[in-house]
C-alpha cells in the first residue's frame, strides 16, 4: 500500500488555472487515492493554481488535516531547498527504482 507513485499528470492546456487543476484532482487524483484513505497525505508546491480558494476547499473536504501546501493545515515553507522533498527525495527515489535493473538489448 505504501509503495506507490501516482501520476505524473499532464495538461493539454497552455495555462493551468485553479479550475483546470481542480478538474484534474477530482477526475484523476482523488479516485486513485480513495483506496489509500486515511493513510495518505497530499503534498503540493506553491504554484498559484494549487492554492486557489476552490482548491483549498476541496482538499479540506478530501484530506481533512492531511494536505501539505500554502494555506493548508500542514504548511509548506516557501523557498526552502533543504525541506522540499520533491526536489531532494522523489526524483532520486524514482530514478533509483527505474534504473534498478539494467535493460538487455
Amino acid at each position: 500500500m505504501h509503495d506507490r507513485v501516482i501520476g505524473p499528470f499532464f495538461f493539454t492546456e497552455k495555462t493551468v488555472s485553479s479550475v483546470i487543476y481542480l478538474d484534474m484532482l477530482e477526475n484523476f487524483v482523488f479516485p486513485q487515492l480513495e483506496e489509500l484513505q486515511p493513510h495518505v497525505f497530499l503534498q503540493q508546491d506553491g504554484a498559484p493554481p494549487h492554492w486557489g480558494t476552490i482548491i483549498r476547499s476541496s482538499l479540506n473536504d478530501h484530506f481533512t488535516g492531511r494536505w501539505i501546501g500554502q494555506g493548508g493545515p500542514i504548511p509548506w515553507p516557501p523557498r526552502s531547498p533543504d525541506i522540499t522533498p520533491l526536489d531532494f527525495f522523489l526524483w532520486g527515489f524514482a530514478k533509483d527504482n527505474v534504473y534498478r535493473r539494467s535493460v538487455k538489448h
